[in-house]
């Protein structure tokens, strides 16, 4: 191989942030991370971004070392779609695309019909979940598509077995790359008292958060408010939050009410302060019944704070049962009221979980070691290919 940057085309069903403002989700974070952590002496990306609508967080031009764009697409079957895929294709060609590398749905179809249009050698596909949301007619696609992929890659195992069982991969086309932190947000000094100043919360009173949108309702925010409830009766001086905006809100505020806990809980939605916040957590929950790979979960853990996780998905991969911190069945509130509580009741537990637990997610999900991952990767799909 010669000493040709290589040329990356990223598309991206939603968009991506920095870290510091608020995102559609982790998958934009993800993608914000690598595309400008690769190294600019040898990798040029350039991510088109096709949320139908722009975002208040998304760029437009140069982010860093990375060329964005917007492609706006609703749907990719009608005219409109037609004239988006020309237009990638007709951009990859212009810009010598040697992989495209896409990111859910909308994009995996668009991206593979571009990288045949335009004859772009390399495709990658990404899986980040469990499909959990995924539309029969995508399924049916997938299958056909990703017969073509160069590689497809899994945050996790959970999800490259379910990739190999559901869509029929053999198991050397699926590679398994975790995603990567920057820590360096979780390592300045911060107690949390900033956020309970806001919130009017002493410093005596324990804080359980939650941090997952609202728009899905495998999230679990109904698991945590029956927990809340069960936790009151046990712990009386405890106060929950959840954060994070979605059409579901108004139905859990209700719920919420219903319960009789609403004194104790605060829906604080989406926000970009998400270390500070962690901060102030003596618990971090995370109750999804489907579940990739949680940056929630290495946050938290990041952050040096105890976490209870459902043991779905990749959660088993990142949270060492009774270590750095518990693991419940899904849609248990019973079980995950009886895992908090613990920690409640022996700080001294939770305080050395959260010490183990930011030593294991330091080992395990470095920034560094992922885009090393995929630098080698396509390193070796593009060899591959020029041969």
């Amino acid at each position: 191989m010669d000493n040709k940057r290589i040329t990356i085309l990223y598309l991206i069903d939603t968009f991506i942030s920095p870290p510091d403002k608020p995102s559609e989700g982790g998958a934009g974070k993800q993608l914000y991370l690598l595309s400008t952590y690769l190294n600019p002496d040898a990798f040029r990306p350039i991510v088109a971004q096709l949320i139908p609508s722009p975002s208040l967080s998304m760029a437009t031009g140069k982010m860093g070392s990375v060329e964005t764009l917007h492609l706006p697409t609703k749907k990719f079957y009608n005219l409109h779609g037609l004239h988006q895929i020309i237009r990638l294709s007709l951009l990859a060609k212009r810009e010598k695309v040697d992989i495209i590398h896409t990111f859910f749905e909308k994009s995996e179809v668009m991206g593979w019909l571009a990288s045949r249009f335009s004859g772009v050698p390399v495709w990658i596909t990404s899986r980040r979940d469990l499909g959990f949301v995924r539309k029969g007619v995508y399924r049916k696609i997938f299958k056909i598509a990703a017969r073509d992929c160069s590689k497809c890659v899994a945050n996790c195992h959970a999800i490259k077995n379910n990739v190999i069982e559901q869509e029929k991969l053999p198991d050397e086309k699926v590679s398994v790359i975790y995603n990567g932190l920057d820590f360096s947000p979780y390592m300045k000094p911060s107690n949390g008292d900033h956020l309970r100043s806001e919130l009017g919360i002493d410093n005596s009173v324990h804080i359980v958060g939650m941090i997952a949108d609202i728009y899905f309702e495998i999230k679990g925010q109904k698991y945590f408010l029956e927990a809340a409830r069960k936790i009151l009766k046990k712990v009386s001086n405890v106060k929950f939050l959840l954060i994070g905006e979605g059409h579901l809100r108004r139905k859990y505020e209700e719920m919420a009410y219903k319960l009789g806990i609403e004194k104790n809980v605060f829906f604080l939605g989406k926000r970009s302060d998400i270390p500070g916040i962690l901060s102030a957590f003596d618990v971090s929950v995370l109750c999804s019944t489907s579940e990739g790979l949680s940056n929630v979960i290495m946050e938290s853990m990041a952050a040096g704070k105890p976490v209870v996780a459902t043991n779905v998905g990749g959660n088993s991969e990142i949270v060492i049962d009774g270590v750095t911190g518990y693991l419940v069945p899904p849609a248990d509130s019973d079980a995950l009221a009886t895992a908090v509580i613990a920690l409640l009741q022996s700080p001294d537990k939770a305080k050395s979980m959260g010490v183990e637990g930011r030593r294991v997610v330091k080992e395990k999900f470095s920034l560094s070691e992922m885009v090393e991952n995929y630098e080698k990767l396509y390193r070796d799909l593009v060899s591959r290919n020029r041969i």
